[in-house]
């Protein structure tokens, strides 16, 4: 079974015709899903069939599983997952969560990034250092430098923020 990733919800209906919001939490602009992306929401798998950027946050997407309002109404807030190589890849927006498998390198030290803990306002990095867990808000992160391939973030983080 591949890896799964936490991608987002469906945050509601859109039209007559099964057509889901998909509100994903990522870093950079949404861009569409490529048409056969199968998305779990719960226990029910999805296969994109057609998708749209809505705005920076949403994209728009129809599947072949869900083809009337009725049957997208339930499926409403379900959290969705994705497996990673579907969206860990050059051209789509990394998800927040995919940064758990990142390190962090400060001042020529290098720090695993053991947890993602999102929410709408600070998201957090829980990052392995010398002296156990700290947290660095992702968007002190983000103002380094992201490498996708090498799977790191080059940023000087501030002194002592590993003792919190």
């Amino acid at each position: 079974m591949e890896k799964r990733v936490p991608y987002g919800f469906i945050e509601r209906t859109h039209g007559m015709n099964g057509r889901m919001i998909l509100k994903i939490f990522v870093f950079g602009p949404a861009v569409p899903l490529e048409e056969g992306t199968r998305l779990y929401a719960g226990d029910r798998i999805l296969t994109v069939t057609r998708s749209r950027k809505r705005d920076n946050e949403r994209v728009t997407f129809d599947c072949s599983e869900v083809w009337k309002k009725d049957q997208a109404s339930e499926l409403t807030g379900v959290s969705v997952e994705v497996e990673a190589d579907q969206v860990l890849k050059p051209g789509f927006p990394l998800p927040v969560y995919g940064f758990a498998e990142f390190s962090i390198i400060s001042r020529g030290k290098k720090f695993p990034i053991e947890e993602v803990e999102y929410n709408n306002s600070n998201p957090q990095l829980i990052v392995r250092g010398e002296g156990g867990l700290f947290p660095v808000p992702l968007v002190l992160a983000l103002t380094g430098e992201v490498d996708s391939a090498e799977r790191t973030i080059l940023v000087d983080l501030p002194e002592g923020l590993e003792e919190i």
